[in-house]
């Protein structure tokens, strides 16, 4: 079982909605879209660049592919982290925001009578989601399988407003 806590985070960044209007005029103009070409080949260079790095240099957080579904009365969010121990992942839930992170220290040595190699390796996971409605923090459980997160998020029960009577009578 995977400990799951509530600690409070610094609220994620947003997309600011008033801004956007300001920046359309120029995205159909050709030096915008050259612009924003360059900026994709650059980041597909750097991911390039990041894969070749040795092991113990990755130490930058990497994304965790996950998938949430609703199921009704919950949400269900699986997330693959292969040759990751249970130990290893923290699942903390705040309002609506799902934070998973794990971290995985690597250590090898191989002794013969011409060298000694030692390998150390240090990976760090990490994805926040947000979920559409209000989930009850008290009812969440997690668990890891074969590489493989599974939280239920269970939604909170909205209380339904009742219909004012004059309008029934409508």
């Amino acid at each position: 079982m995977v400990k799951v806590t509530n600690e409070k985070r610094l609220p994620a960044t947003v997309r600011n909605t008033w801004i956007e209007p300001f920046y359309s005029p120029w995205a159909d103009t050709p030096w915008f879209k050259e612009m924003e070409s360059m900026w994709s080949q650059m980041t597909e260079n750097f991911d390039r660049l990041f894969d070749t790095f040795p092991n113990y240099m990755r130490q930058f957080p990497r994304d965790i592919s996950c998938d949430v579904v609703d199921k009704g009365d919950k949400y269900v969010l699986t997330a693959d982290l292969p040759g990751i121990t249970t130990d290893e992942v923290k699942v903390n839930v705040t309002g609506r925001q799902v934070e998973i992170s794990a971290e995985h220290e690597d250590a090898r040595e191989e002794k013969t009578k011409e060298f000694v190699r030692n390998e150390r390796s240090f990976l760090k996971y990490q994805r926040l989601l947000t979920v559409p409605e209000k989930i009850v923090e008290s009812g969440i459980t997690a668990n890891m399988n074969n590489g493989i997160l599974t939280v239920e998020l269970p939604k909170k029960i909205s209380s339904k407003k009742e219909i004012p009577s004059h309008a029934k009578a409508a």
